[in-house]
């Protein structure tokens, strides 16, 4: 099921399913800067992901002699969530562990993601809580696609990504195919900040980005203006995407809490690169903000 909120700046939509963010329509421009889930380009707007971020080697991993099979960017986004509050500004959404959930994850969690309007942005807040008696191992993370181009073009060129940062930036490389990434590192080029697409910006997959190179980008138009920015403070890496070899009407800024294997790893849940242990009755919260400039 749908629920909505607006005010004055922007018409929010949350499907219940997988408590993904559907719509961000601006009141002012009425432009929908969410990415509308055509799936002759990519099926979803902005999936939540956990208990991983990406794909795991072989598609499984192990914890305590156990083998567990999941895919990409685990289930959560798949499941139903509870609609736990509804006011004017705030949506609040809860899922928790099952029986279910423990065939592939065998940890006893609650969680709650807020989506809250405030002027023109949108903050998401996802709060994860370990339940169970024993210490939690997982990763978490956040999937927005976004409209581009958004004021009618043929298709995205000319517009690009404002990286807010100076120099390159550093991208860890990745493997399409197995969507596993690889120990080396490649050079995203900037100028003054700015990545401009091209048709075959995205052909060879995402740019993943670690080490918290930057904190804030902005999706700019051919007149240079950043007509949408999104803030992720907490966030030690990210992802850059949209769907490869098919020059797509959007474009992903993936603020992460974790990320895919290596190609060469051979380790235990716990040993997973970015990962983050939860101890018991303890709390973990990650978050983002959209901001819809020309709205406020």
């Amino acid at each position: 099921m749908r629920y909505s909120m607006e005010n004055a700046s922007m018409k929010v939509e949350v499907e219940s399913l997988g408590a993904e963010l559907k719509s961000v329509l601006g009141k002012k421009s009425n432009i929908e800067y969410m990415w509308c889930s055509n799936p002759e380009y990519y099926k979803r707007s902005a999936p939540n992901l956990f208990p991983i971020v990406g794909s795991l080697k072989d598609g499984v991993y192990h914890y305590q002699g156990k083998t567990y099979k999941m895919g990409q960017h685990g289930y959560v986004r798949d499941v139903e969530w509870k609609v736990e509050k509804k006011d004017e500004n705030t949506l609040v959404f809860t899922h928790q562990s099952d029986d279910t959930t423990k065939e592939k994850y065998p940890f006893d969690y609650e969680m709650e993601l807020i989506y809250h309007m405030n002027g023109n942005r949108l903050e998401i807040t996802w709060n994860i809580k370990n339940t169970g008696k024993e210490k939690m191992y997982f990763s978490c993370g956040f999937h927005p696609c976004f409209s581009c181009p958004v004021h009618g073009e043929a298709d995205k060129s000319g517009y690009g990504y404002d990286m807010h940062m100076n120099g390159n930036a550093i991208c860890r490389d990745f493997d399409v195919e197995s969507g596993l990434a690889l120990n080396s590192e490649s050079e995203l080029k900037l100028e003054n900040g700015f990545a401009a697409f091209t048709k075959d910006f995205f052909d060879n997959g995402a740019y993943v980005i670690e080490n918290n190179q930057t904190h804030e980008v902005s999706l700019r138009d051919p007149e240079g203006k950043n007509y949408l920015n999104v803030y992720f403070p907490e966030a030690p890496l990210f992802g850059l995407w949209s769907a490869e070899k098919k020059n797509a009407p959007y474009a992903a800024i993936e603020p992460w809490f974790g990320r895919c294997d290596k190609e060469d790893f051979n380790g235990s849940l716990e040993e997973r690169e970015w990962g983050h242990a939860l101890a018991q009755g303890a709390c973990f919260q990650a978050a983002y903000t959209i901001e819809i400039a020309g709205e406020d």
